[in-house]
């Protein structure tokens, strides 16, 4: 089986725990490289867990290496912007670092968060615009590039509206992967709260069976079979 390399690319630490790590973890166990890339350290959130105090982005960034080990991913690549400033006027310097990252590691196949950032937070916003302007200015095409979120049907579960193109879809089942996911979700221990919320809810939307969901925002790859179940389908 040829190896391949795979980024995410997320606004803070816990993103990509409380996103699709399960599909991480399958990926990195069959053998591929796995990236996380972190635009900031998340400073300007609130520790959950009373227990932690001082610095709050140096103590994400720990807790963002820890869950990276425990997914058996790369360590993770930060970027050192400061939590809840990227906008449009950060854009460019933030599509230049991210360019940098990604042109070291060349992945091939590349997730950011749906369009509305999926709680519709700015930086996780800003971060999707930055890989898309990227790939759209010709900078840095990846073989895919694919939004994490939620398909229509799940996500009005929740009160929320999609922004999936259900039409092209990657629906990936990570049930084996669960309890490595859990565990990998309370290595943010500063964010205790969040993570027993997510956990209920995705137990709650179970049947006993757990998938994440893709949607290809942009490929060159023709004649792609959808719903895909892999990732990496249609790669050489």
């Amino acid at each position: 089986m040829k190896k391949h390399t795979i980024a995410c690319i997320f606004a803070h630490p816990d993103d990509e725990s409380f996103g699709p790590s399960g599909t991480l973890i399958k990926l990195a166990k069959q053998g591929h490289d796995v990236y996380v890339i972190t635009a900031t350290k998340g400073q300007a959130g609130q520790s959950s867990n009373k227990k932690i105090t001082g610095d709050l982005g140096s103590h994400r960034a720990q807790e963002l290496n820890k869950a990276c080990k425990i997914m058996g991913i790369n360590p993770p690549i930060l970027l050192e912007f400061f939590d809840g400033t990227l906008n449009e006027h950060q854009l460019p310097l933030l599509k230049k670092r991210i360019l940098d990252e990604i042109n070291k590691i060349k992945p091939e196949v590349i997730i950011v968060y749906e369009r509305g950032g999926i709680s519709y937070h700015l930086d996780h916003i800003a971060v999707t615009k930055a890989m898309l302007t990227i790939y759209d200015e010709g900078l840095y095409k990846s073989k895919k590039l694919y939004y994490f979120g939620l398909p229509s049907s799940l996500s009005k579960q929740i009160g929320r509206e999609s922004t999936l193109n259900d039409e092209r879809l990657a629906v990936i089942d990570v049930s084996d992967q669960m309890p490595i996911k859990i565990k990998a979700m309370k290595a943010h221990e500063s964010q205790e709260k969040d993570y027993v919320r997510i956990i209920e809810r995705l137990k709650a939307m179970s049947k006993g069976e757990y998938f994440e969901y893709f949607s290809l925002a942009r490929s060159e790859i023709e004649s792609l079979v959808f719903p895909e179940s892999d990732l990496l389908a249609g790669l050489k």
